[in-house]
């Protein structure tokens, strides 16, 4: 649902700024913000529609080619029990729900980057907020840290007995 909801915010902002922004837009920005580099508004567009589109591939189609391997080829700590017959399901659900939240972290950032690229092609001098960029690339570092902890820590244990 989040990821869903992401998608719309994101088709709404590129609605919503694309008839404010100017035919030549700044496009690429160095660190400190400083335009050095320009396209056109629609190629702009098209590019920020296909690369935040590329995040469908991690939250849909990568645990679907994940499923589809053969337990041999599947790397788990614990591996024949994750996969066993009455857990495979289970696993596999765990692992697309991780990746579904790592797909909206992707998405978060792409609507981030684009929405302060949008802001400088407002803003007299074009500069672009590098500050505000940081903070979301360190929230989604914090929530990636987080998911990688809870993935291992999932697939470390295994019931005593087994």
């Amino acid at each position: 649902m989040l990821y869903a909801f992401l998608v719309l915010v994101c088709l709404l902002m590129m609605a919503y700024y694309y008839p404010q922004m100017p035919q030549r837009m700044a496009s690429h920005f160095a660190a400190d913000g400083r335009v050095n580099g320009w396209q056109s508004r629609e190629a702009f567009f098209v590019l920020m529609i296909l690369v935040s589109a590329s995040s469908v591939v991690v939250c849909f189609l990568a645990p679907r080619q994940i499923a589809a391997r053969s337990n041999a080829r599947i790397n788990l700590p614990h591996r024949d029990y994750w996969l066993a017959p009455g857990r495979r399901e289970q696993t596999m659900r765990f692992i697309s729900a991780t990746m579904a939240w790592f797909a909206c972290g992707i998405l978060f950032v792409l609507i981030s980057g684009t929405f302060l690229a949008l802001q400088a092609n407002l803003a007299p001098d074009h500069r672009f907020n590098s500050e505000a960029m940081l903070v979301v690339l360190g929230a989604f570092l914090l929530g990636l840290l987080g998911l990688l902890v809870r993935l291992v820590r999932h697939f470390q244990k295994v019931p005593s007995g087994v």
